[in-house]
This record gives structure tokens, sequence and C-alpha cells, in this order.
């Protein structure tokens, strides 16, 4: 997989909700988000610790370093 092509697509999108986190049996869940760009349907992102969906993952939020 192409990450950076995967990725850019949800670029100018904006988070505008956290639904929260799914309910999975034998796995940890998966946070959960509704993104919207105007002009385009919603999206729904999950947050994974792997591409195979093996369980639920981590956000890192942190500032940015503009220097």
């Amino acid at each position: 997989m192409k990450e950076k092509n995967y990725y850019q697509q949800l670029e100018g999108f904006t988070i505008t909700k956290f639904i929260g986190v799914s309910k999975e049996e034998n796995i940890e869940g998966f946070p959960q988000f509704i993104l919207k760009k105007k002009g385009f349907e919603d999206v729904l992102i999950e947050v994974s610790q792997d591409a195979e969906g093996n369980g639920g993952g981590f956000l890192f939020i942190g500032g940015v370093n503009h220097g």
C-alpha cells in the first residue's frame, strides 16, 4: 500500500465528531471519527493498530513544530 496516497485523500477534511470506540469480541475496539468536507460525502475513520484490523489503536496528539 502506498501510505502517502492513501492518507492524502483525507486532506481538507475536518473531524467533526468522535463517535466512540467500537465494541469488538476478543480485540480492543476501534476509536471512530466522522470527517466532513464541503462537496464530499461524510467519511468514517477508525483507528487500527495495523492495516489488517487486528485491534484498535492510539492516536498521538501534539503541537506542530514550525521551526
